[in-house]
């Protein structure tokens, strides 16, 4: 279209302003703010992929980021379920490429890459969201994928945000007193300087369509590099409970932990240690137990919060691990020697020893270390006088 503001009708301009009341933005772009003044312009834009006018919102995360803009149009998004902004996974903050390679998808499954083709597929999607249907469909392989999970972003990246470096900085010739880029703003942290070439510059349609994504295979390399966090079941098959570790007790309570994991079977008792940050959760079958372990090994959050969960020890196991640690060996004895007559060096008593000259007493600690530890001893200790500074 020459100009699409003349060949749209009125009611077609008032339902696509209504559609687009807010933008699809992931956390990281929207900013830690709650509170965000958006600038709005209907028909402000060319969407990147499918080339169509858009309502374009921009908007500033928080005060020392830059100003951020949407560059694809709502149907684009969400038929990839990403970002408007930077094109990343909504749910787990993944480039396009590694989300699919994790999930085994086809690539362009959704939006063809021809310029036919995809004007059709985007004018259905509009039709589904129009009827309010899902455009995107979460396959059951998202729900205990060990790689996506690894993948996966748990919390928010803001840094991506801040401004960018100045040019006139790099070149050693910005004399402005008040540039608002980094460096010269006080910012030093610059990590694009030092990240390999090809990750500097992206293409939006690579990483739209996940083809030739370089950050995805260093993403991808790396998860694979990491152990294996699957948990085998033990073969005391008398072992029904799971350690839970990172429990938060000022966020998560027994109830919301039974609500977690009630679903996989009766549970027997939960106890909560809350100055070590963990959890016991016994479950009243072997069965239940080993349900919850295979599901909720990868994911297992509970009020925002990600646990990690291990199988519990058997109590003879334990006492094993116990016993072969040993006894701590016992303090060392002083006996009440007589005036000049000096104590056995072995420590034993000797048998010509009087009864009242052999009676042991404890020996204050740190005795082994050569260091005196009672108070009569120690020149800091109250009632002593240290010694005196020589001039």
């Amino acid at each position: 279209r020459d100009n699409p503001r003349e060949d749209m009708s009125d009611d077609d301009d008032e339902g696509r302003a209504t559609a687009a009341d807010f933008p699809i933005v992931c956390e990281d772009c929207l900013g830690p703010n709650p509170y965000v003044r958006m600038q709005k312009e209907p028909f402000g834009g060319e969407c990147a992929i499918s080339g169509r006018p858009y309502t374009v919102f921009r908007w500033r995360p928080g005060n020392d980021a830059r100003y951020k803009k949407t560059v694809v149009c709502k149907e684009i998004a969400q038929a990839k379920n990403v970002c408007q902004v930077c094109l990343l996974d909504l749910d787990y903050g993944i480039p396009v490429a590694a989300r699919d390679a994790a999930l085994a998808r086809a690539a362009n499954e959704s939006v063809p890459s021809s310029s036919v083709n995809r004007d059709y597929a985007v004018e259905e999607i509009s039709k589904k969201l129009a009827e309010g249907e899902d455009v995107y469909e979460h396959g059951a392989k998202e729900k205990n994928n060990e790689l996506l999970m690894k993948l996966a972003r748990n919390k928010p990246y803001y840094n991506k945000n801040k401004t960018p470096i100045c040019t006139f900085w790099l070149r050693n010739a910005c004399t402005r007193n008040d540039c608002p880029y980094r460096p010269c703003n006080g910012d030093t942290h610059m990590p694009e300087l030092s990240a390999a070439p090809e990750l500097r510059k992206q293409n939006i349609k690579d990483r739209y369509f996940g083809t030739n994504d370089p950050v995805a295979e260093k993403m991808l390399k790396r998860a694979a590099e990491r152990p294996s966090r699957k948990l085998t079941p033990p073969e005391d098959t008398s072992i029904t409970t799971l350690f839970l570790g990172g429990v938060d007790t000022e966020k998560m309570g027994e109830e919301d932990i039974r609500g977690r994991f009630y679903r996989y079977g009766d549970i027997k008792g939960i106890r909560v240690i809350g100055d070590k940050k963990c959890a016991f959760i016994t479950f009243a079958t072997r069965d239940g137990a080993e349900k919850a372990a295979e599901d909720a090994a990868f994911n297992c959050l509970v009020n925002d919060v990600q646990l990690r969960i291990q199988w519990g020890k058997s109590m003879e196991k334990k006492k094993s691990q116990d016993n072969s640690r040993g006894a701590p060996p016992p303090p060392p004895t002083v006996m009440m020697m007589a005036p000049g007559v000096a104590p056995p060096a072995d420590g034993k008593i000797p048998a010509d020893m009087p009864a009242y000259m052999a009676m042991p007493m404890p020996a204050p600690g740190g005795i082994a270390g050569g260091k005196a530890q009672y108070p009569s001893m120690d020149p800091s200790a109250m009632g002593s006088t240290g010694a005196k500074k020589t001039e």
